[in-house]
């Protein structure tokens, strides 16, 4: 059975609000068919699905009523549930998927806003705020780095390094000794994760 196929794109002279419908009612019937189909051909009906999910978050931009006025900028009230997430969860798998859910907004849609509102990508935002927690553990705590590296949400040490040096300029050890110099060159005294543990965004 065919599949209801993508709508053509909406001139500018259709309001938001309308294109907004526009998708949504493409969405109930693409769901509707699947519904329809599910039981004899399960492969069209992922692909309906799959239509859906993809006029979903397209649509999503046009949809929700708490964006910012000035468009293609996240709202206050975003900025900090997406700060207050993040700091909340820097040891843990942070998606983009999820921080796009806490504001309402399709995950294409919101990457550009945030990187619009805040002048970096929210990639760039995860990776500052566990290098800045690891700077403070660092400084305050006498764990070694590759205990630090995990409680930061980083696979290994050798992560931990690669992400430090490529934001402060010195290796995290040299750092500690920098800033510390009565501390113990701890080092990496737990061993490290496998290679393939992976946390947070892919450095």
């Amino acid at each position: 059975m065919a599949t209801i196929g993508t709508p053509k794109a909406v001139t500018t002279a259709i309001a938001p609000r309308q294109t907004g419908f526009l998708l949504l009612g493409s969405v109930v019937n693409l769901l509707r068919l699947a519904a329809e189909v599910l039981q004899q051909d399960q492969a069209a009906a992922r692909r309906n699905i799959a239509r859906a999910v993809s006029l979903l978050e397209a649509g999503t931009d046009f949809a929700d009523p708490a964006l910012d006025p000035e468009r293609g900028r996240l709202a206050p009230w975003q900025v900090a549930r997406v700060r207050e997430f993040v700091e909340a969860h820097l040891t843990m798998l942070i998606r983009i998927q999820d921080l796009a859910a806490l504001t309402r907004l399709s995950p294409s849609y919101f990457s550009r806003a945030f990187r619009a509102t805040t002048g970096e990508s929210p990639y760039n935002f995860v990776i500052r705020q566990r290098i800045e927690r690891a700077k403070t553990m660092i400084l305050r705590e006498d764990k070694p780095l590759s205990q630090i590296a995990l409680d930061c949400g980083l696979a290994d040490q050798a992560h931990l390094t690669r992400l430090f040096h490529r934001a402060v300029g010195t290796s995290p050890s040299a750092w500690r000794r920098a800033n510390r110099p009565e501390a113990r060159d701890f080092g990496d005294l737990v061993p490290s994760t496998a290679s393939s543990f992976n946390r947070g965004f892919d450095a």
